[in-house]
């Protein structure tokens, strides 16, 4: 094999042996493939059509992944592994979220940048000197039309890109002859950003699998922003300026967000870390059944340098219900203390939040039929859990005049142009036949009024 391929080769193998602090992508299941087929290229004993194997798997598996990648074409599979390092959970990262390179240590800084020209040397093999090696196996011309070409399937794609941080750090590693000089920029990118999975996502969700729970990343955020949840800006400023101070690092209380139902109080909390989400906030859903897990969950952020909403949607309890007091903890009384970087924002259609019955309020006399003895205790409990939320904000539904002038503004938005009288009578005859008058409804109904708009006019 030629002496320059055989270099190339070995030097992308380096990463397997040398790397350290970005060990872990090592175990990522496209590196692990393309690995195995740089030693197919390098064995002497291997054939041709053991690599050419090797490389149509590595390419069947690369290439779902390069449809998402930002810089396609030839950089396809050097920002691949770009983006592996942007999601890497080490100490470099955790220690470039919140300091300069300035104040890191001499040896950590190295090590960086050992493992970045490590993984320099496995990005840049391109398809190109990987038929090359094919060739050289064969003893042979290679058709180069019998093998499939991921740079040259991704180099047609056309997408404008919205993580403008990621493609300006990408084009810089990109004009960099050594990699490991691009650690001052790697560390900017990882402090405005984030790193591991909390750079990689905003939002996550809590979820158990075979008796144990995780965080699971949000691939497609809803992108609701609080300016498309119209006639709501009082109540919106509210919570909006408690996240404010909570981002800034003072003093912030935790959110409950009552109210009827369809007025905008869950598209708010997900409207936040879409404004916010690039200065460091992010979401994490809790479910109701998922109460008892907190204490792994507040475990698991304490310690980064993000800001988080543990973000429980609908909540609400029946009587026989104890997780409310999983929740009463978390909020205020518990052993341990919240970390000062997590806030509880919950949504509700009940103000109390546990549900009360009658005998709750038979409190004074004998009652036969009740067998709590302490009936008052056990009603202050229940009403305690919403007085520990430390502000209270309430939606309620629109009126007649607040309903239309959501349409109106929402119909605007989506260029809808009718006449102004024509709009509200379809809107309030929506508002008859369906779902009562809510700011769910008036998007409901302008969701319908644009599809049937389309319609005729594509007739």
């Amino acid at each position: 094999m030629e002496q320059r391929i055989y270099k190339t080769v070995e030097k992308a193998l380096q990463a397997e042996s040398r790397l350290v602090l970005y060990r872990d992508i090592l175990n990522d299941p496209l590196v692990e493939k393309f690995l195995f087929l740089m030693r197919q290229i390098i064995r002497p004993e291997t054939d041709s059509e053991e690599v050419i194997s090797a490389y149509c798997q590595f390419t069947a598996a690369f290439l779902p992944a390069a449809a998402k990648i930002l810089t396609q074409g030839k950089y396809a599979w050097q920002n691949y592994i770009i983006n592996l390092i942007l999601a890497g959970d080490n100490l470099f990262t955790r220690q470039a979220q919140v300091d300069e390179p300035s104040g890191m240590s001499l040896g950590l800084k190295k090590m960086a940048q050992n493992d970045l020209r490590y993984l320099q040397g496995l990005a840049v093999i391109g398809e190109e000197l990987i038929k090359e090696a094919i060739t050289q196996k064969r003893g042979a011309a290679l058709n180069y039309d019998e093998l499939p070409s991921w740079e040259g399937l991704c180099q047609n794609r056309d997408e404008k890109n919205n993580d403008e941080a990621g493609a300006r750090l990408f084009a810089s590693f990109h004009g960099l002859q050594e990699w490991g000089e691009g650690l001052e920029v790697l560390c900017d990118y990882y402090r405005l950003n984030g790193a591991g999975i909390f750079g990689r996502y905003h939002a996550f969700r809590w979820v158990r699998q075979n008796g144990e729970g995780k965080l699971d990343g949000v691939q497609n955020l809803d992108t609701v922003s609080l300016n498309q949840l119209y006639e709501y800006e009082r109540e919106q400023s509210k919570i909006v300026n408690n996240t404010e101070q909570f981002l800034a690092g003072y003093p912030a209380n935790n959110v409950l967000l009552y109210g009827d139902r369809g007025t905008g109080k869950s598209s708010t909390v997900k409207a936040l870390v879409n404004m916010y989400g690039s200065r460091g906030l992010r979401l994490v859903e809790v479910r109701k059944q998922d109460l008892a897990d907190f204490p792994l969950i507040v475990a698991e952020l304490a310690g980064w340098p993000q800001k988080f909403i543990l973000f429980v949607d609908d909540l609400s309890f029946d009587e026989q219900e104890g997780q409310y007091r999983e929740l009463k903890a978390l909020l205020e009384g518990g052993l341990e203390a919240r970390p000062r970087n997590v806030l509880v924002y919950a949504t509700s259609n009940r103000r109390h939040l546990v549900r009360e019955n009658f005998t709750d309020r038979r409190i004074s006399g004998f009652d036969p039929e009740n067998e709590d003895v302490r009936a008052m205790d056990t009603l202050q409990e229940k009403l305690s859990l919403a007085d520990r939320f430390g502000i209270t904000v309430t939606f309620i539904s629109p009126d007649q005049k607040t309903y239309l002038a959501i349409v109106e503004k929402m119909a605007a938005e989506r260029g809808i142009d009718i006449p102004k009288e024509e709009l509200q009578q379809r809107a309030l005859k929506w508002e008859m036949s369906f779902n009562a008058r809510s700011a769910r409804t008036a998007r409901q109904f302008v969701d319908y009024l644009e599809g049937q708009l389309a319609l005729e006019n594509h007739d």
